[in-house]
């Protein structure tokens, strides 16, 4: 995973900014658990023209959310997912962050709702599924070691655009947050 620009850095701003856009999430996700793909057959997939999904994921590309994938055959230009830390500045626009925030937390709740609505997939997938909440005292270091742990974790895992997976996989997402209550107020 690429180091994230320093905090308060102007590019990091407008690359958290270049993700407030619900088509560019779409896209994203579509790279993420589909694989390359060109932007004429996102177009296809996600119900929009070529030119706008052209537009959007050379917008994604330039603040490193995809990146160029090997040709296959042809001239058209073949995107996939690059995985990339989202860090909202704290110097940044609190509430543009928050808002973002916001945004990813309700797609993910999103194709949560998606699972438990299908239908019911072998046992044994029902069985690994998970969620776990977990109400903790931490101090700012121990969260942030949380946080680290957690992608030690999941640093060795197979990618859901992986290349070739095994017959019996797949794909999987994974979420897992972690921050303080609001203060009370005095």
């Amino acid at each position: 995973m690429p180091t994230p620009p320093a905090a308060g850095d102007t590019d990091t701003v407008r690359a958290v900014r270049a993700l407030a856009h619900p088509l560019r999430l779409r896209l994203l996700d579509e790279l993420r658990f589909a694989g390359p793909a060109t932007a004429t057959l996102l177009a296809r997939r996600v119900g929009e023209s070529t030119g706008a999904t052209s537009y959007h994921l050379r917008q994604l590309a330039r603040h490193g959310y995809v990146e160029d994938a090997e040709p296959r055959g042809g001239r058209e230009r073949w995107w996939r997912y690059r995985e990339r830390r989202v860090v909202v500045p704290p110097d940044g626009d609190p509430a543009a962050g928050r808002t973002l925030l916001a945004e990813l937390l309700s797609r993910e709740a999103h194709a949560l709702d998606r699972y438990l609505s299908a239908p019911v997939r072998p046992p044994e997938w029902d069985a690994a599924a998970f969620f776990q909440s977990r109400a903790l005292r931490l101090t700012a270091a121990e969260l942030d070691e949380l946080r680290r742990g957690i992608e030690a974790l999941l640093a060795p895992l197979r990618r859901a655009d992986a290349d070739d997976p095994p017959a019996d996989t797949s794909p999987v997402r994974v979420l897992s947050f972690g921050f303080p209550l609001p203060m009370e107020d005095p």
